[in-house]
């Protein structure tokens, strides 16, 4: 029951109504009995100031932050914690004793995403990442811990993709002749992606919409095809996937939920109701593809 107790948290982004992180919160915090909201709110990158400064002065217990918010809302913080520090990227925002502390919650999610893949491991492959954002670099953080043999990152800014390796390489995560570096276009299908045996997408555009991956079967050793996207259900990349032998197409749901998890926690302090938040994703989820089950 909402009150003048209630505490209010939500998402901001741009856009953001797809989001599923208020169904999953919400019946979480109703599990638990605790009296918290979660909202999503849309935000314009013109607006990401103002809306920092509202979440003191409305005193909101904070919020999550997704695209393409979670690099430019650093400047409008007090402190980041050492993992949000390292990856220069924010996904949840608590705000206590008059302080914004922005937190990276992504690493933790697709960590939860690779133990729900097991037996299927990334442990000695040679892994594609297409994108060099935010939530590549938490994604490549978590692929070192996880012992991969060697990272090819394509993306349209070479600049991006050699912070990401700077960045393994300087916290001794990884070494810098196991990273490769590509141009992200229609012409670029060098002879490592044949040899890839897993790809993953964390642009926030499809790859086989735009055409930045081949058709044909150069990925002939794909074990999987993982996308951090969750929503539509028919991504034509996990699609495209699908339709090659021996493939796995994974999408970012849980991701999604092993974030939300880390978030929920932070957020309120308390131990999260994994169970329930797996069914409010799992709801709907089929209520917005027709049924179709995760699992």
């Amino acid at each position: 029951m909402i009150d003048g107790q209630t505490k209010i948290t939500g998402i901001i982004g741009d856009p953001v109504s797809h989001s599923f992180s208020p169904a999953i919160q919400n019946a979480a915090f109703q599990a638990e009995s605790l009296n918290y909201v979660y909202l999503a709110f849309r935000v314009p990158g013109e607006h990401l100031g103002a809306a920092a400064k509202a979440i003191a002065a409305l005193n909101l217990a904070g919020i999550n932050v997704t695209s393409p918010h979670k690099e430019t809302i650093i400047s409008h913080l007090h402190e980041l914690s050492p993992e949000a520090k390292l990856l220069g990227a924010v996904n949840t925002v608590a705000f206590s004793n008059g302080r914004l502390k922005g937190f990276n919650t992504d690493v933790a999610g697709f960590l939860y995403l690779l133990k729900k893949m097991l037996p299927l491991s990334v442990k000695g492959e040679k892994v594609c990442l297409l994108g060099a954002g935010g939530a590549a670099r938490a994604v490549s953080l978590a692929l070192a811990k996880n012992g991969i043999r060697h990272l090819a990152i394509f993306n349209r800014t070479p600049e991006k993709g050699e912070a990401i390796r700077q960045l393994l390489h300087k916290n001794g995560l990884f070494e810098k002749e196991k990273i490769s570096l590509w141009p992200l276009n229609k012409n670029t299908f060098p002879e490592i992606m044949q040899r890839s045996t897993f790809i993953i997408n964390s642009l926030s555009i499809d790859p086989i919409e735009e055409g930045l991956l081949p058709s044909d079967g150069i990925f002939e050793n794909l074990k999987a095809a993982i996308d951090l996207r969750y929503n539509p259900a028919k991504i034509p990349f996990l699609l495209w996937a699908s339709s090659m032998n021996g493939c796995a197409a994974i999408s970012g749901l849980d991701m999604l939920l092993g974030q939300g998890v880390k978030s929920f926690e932070i957020l309120t302090g308390r131990k999260a109701p994994l169970h329930i938040m797996k069914d409010a994703l799992a709801k709907i989820l089929a209520a917005q593809q027709g049924g179709n089950k995760w699992t």
